[in-house]
């Protein structure tokens, strides 16, 4: 972790690297991925803050790959499954 990241306070931005791959996705397109098991959950640490994003990406392995590459200090912590709309 760099205490030195800015996070967008707005928008799933820090340093100007995205760190979630589903920002503004349709909830329906969400949950096709997932079915998919292509959609692997990330957090990092920043201002004394646990940030949660998103790659989507074949195998844990790639999305490991991208997120040391985001540089934020990024981990894969999951899979999502399925997303849902709460009324």
């Amino acid at each position: 972790m760099r205490p030195e990241i800015c996070v967008d306070p707005d928008r799933p931005i820090a340093d100007g690297v995205p760190f979630d791959d589903l920002f503004n996705m349709p909830l329906e397109s969400m949950n096709a991925l997932a079915a998919r098991d292509v959609v692997f959950l990330t957090e990092f640490r920043a201002d004394e803050r646990t940030y949660g994003g998103s790659i989507i990406c074949g195998s844990i392995d790639d999305a490991e790959a991208r997120a040391f590459g985001r540089g934020l200090g990024e981990r894969v912590i999951g899979t999502l499954t399925r997303t849902s709309l709460w009324s």
